[in-house]
């Protein structure tokens, strides 16, 4: 965004001196400013363009959970509650077909789902990585901590039985 911005601002002002240097009959010394110019605008174009092919989700491993955000979808999927990784498409035993799209089972809840490659990441590595995170807590405490603004305003503090013992 600042790189886009600072190509707006230099077309602005190298087009500006250049209308300036070829109103005053200064033909030879606009010419470079209004290159200057181009070259500025060609930048915020690009600028532009790589911010409306960015990813449309976002992917955070954390310490206790892995979150995905696609559009206004989230889901997170806590390490401790996880059972497979796979890219098998499900219900394919016996015949595994392997596909681009990463499924996490889970113990008593459904299976979650996405593409890694929306997130620019290869998808056998994405399933080692988390493969390795759910099974590696001390590497998990490289992780930075699950702390959410808007889980805190959603999720009321509930007091109460403990669900999963924390010893």
């Amino acid at each position: 965004m600042t790189l886009g911005a600072a190509g707006l601002a230099c077309a602005l002002a190298f087009g500006v001196l250049a209308v300036v240097a070829i109103d005053a009959r200064d033909w030879p010394a606009g010419l470079p400013l209004a290159a200057g110019s181009l070259g500025a605008v060609a930048l915020a174009a690009w600028v532009a363009w790589k911010l409306a092919t960015w990813p449309p989700g976002k992917l955070g491993f954390f310490r206790d959970r892995l979150v995905v955000i696609q559009g206004r979808h989230e889901m997170r999927a806590v390490w401790s509650d996880m059972e497979t990784v796979t890219l098998a498409r499900p219900g394919s035993w016996p015949r595994v077909r392997l596909t681009d799209r990463l499924t996490i089972n889970f113990k008593n809840e459904p299976p979650v789902g996405f593409k890694p490659a929306q997130f620019g990441l290869d998808p056998p590595a994405c399933r080692d990585l988390m493969i390795r995170l759910r099974d590696d807590s001390r590497l998990r405490v490289r992780l930075p901590e699950f702390d959410s603004v808007r889980d805190l305003a959603v999720s009321p503090v509930v007091a109460g039985e403990l669900i999963e013992p924390r010893l």
